[in-house]
């Protein structure tokens, strides 16, 4: 659980906070999806307001969690929440927020997903749902696995690393061999079983091609592993 020490106040900041953004939330997710767009657009703007408060960066939003993936790293020191608006029909609208301390320590908020999604940031529509700390060239990273959805039976898992970067989170861009990020496309029907072993540094996953009659990636059995040499994670 994410731990920080909290006074009497903070206390009920935080839990008039959570209730209104949990209720916020859910109005939009169960109301006619005529409306959803702009209720969808209330919430996030609202969340935005909210995280800016130091409290909800050390407190826990624990009714919130309930409807937005909270995910944090071990240090403590950043946050991610990730929701489905459930606007996009098959092509899942997924939006992710991240919350972390500054280099100077400021609580900064900012939104992950680029709400306009083009071929170079496609797949940024993800929700986080495992963080882990790594070092890379002397600096704290963050290695995340990533989930979302574009419809037509296949969905797809994103690796990001990220890197605080005076007062923005900045994508590692030298973390992987041709990108900023490493996206896997596989069937809907499928377990890609992506893991990161922390004591070797290595990223595993099934590999996936376009096969010859099929219409989109499918797994051929072969398990890749990337190991993080030299600041770059490539295949052994």
């Amino acid at each position: 659980m994410f731990c920080g020490f909290i006074a009497f106040g903070q206390v009920n900041a935080l839990r008039k906070i959570d209730n209104e953004l949990t209720a916020s939330i859910k109005k939009e997710i169960t109301s006619d999806e005529g409306i959803r767009d702009s209720l969808a657009t209330v919430f996030q703007k609202l969340l935005l307001k909210d995280l800016a408060d130091p409290v909800t960066f050390t407190g826990s939003l624990d009714s919130l969690s309930k409807w937005v993936e909270i995910k944090y790293s071990a240090d403590n020191q950043i946050k991610f929440y990730s929701w489905d608006d459930y606007t996009g029909g098959t092509w899942h609208n997924i939006n992710c927020v991240t919350q972390f301390r500054s280099e100077n320590g400021k609580v900064i908020v900012q939104q992950l997903n680029s709400g306009n999604e083009g071929e170079k940031d496609l797949y940024t529509d993800s929700g986080i749902y495992e963080v882990h700390v790594v070092t890379i060239n002397g600096k704290t990273s963050y290695l995340t696995f990533g989930w979302g959805t574009h419809g037509a039976g296949m969905q797809h898992s994103i690796v990001r690393v990220f890197q605080v970067t005076g007062p923005k989170l900045t994508d590692c861009t030298s973390c992987f061999a041709n990108d900023s990020d490493l996206v896997i496309e596989y069937p809907r029907a499928y377990n890609l079983k992506l893991n990161f072993d922390p004591l070797t540094n290595e990223i595993s996953y099934t590999e996936c091609i376009e096969i010859i009659d099929s219409v989109s990636p499918q797994p051929i059995g072969k398990t890749i592993v990337l190991q993080l040499r030299d600041g770059k994670f490539t295949e052994k």
